[in-house]
């Protein structure tokens, strides 16, 4: 999450527990990625840059690929 807001300081960034073989992130209500869905954590890097596009106004597509087992936004 930190590198989220260190990219983008006007985001709000929230988290929630949920089941342990979820993981999903939503901009603005928009999911863009789903553990369950792709087996997989995100590359961080895709999610800063899908934030950035909506914080320039624009919309967040969903990343449709995964990184790895782990994931470094936590």
């Amino acid at each position: 999450m930190q590198e989220i807001v260190s990219a983008v300081p006007s985001a709000e960034v929230s988290g929630e527990v949920g089941r342990g073989t979820s993981f999903e992130i939503s901009v603005n209500g928009h999911l863009i990625f789903s553990k369950l869905k792709l087996h997989g954590f995100p590359d961080s890097k895709k999610v800063v840059e899908e934030v950035r596009k909506v914080a320039a106004g624009g919309k967040a597509d969903e990343i449709t690929d995964s990184e790895s087992p782990g994931c470094n936004l936590l």
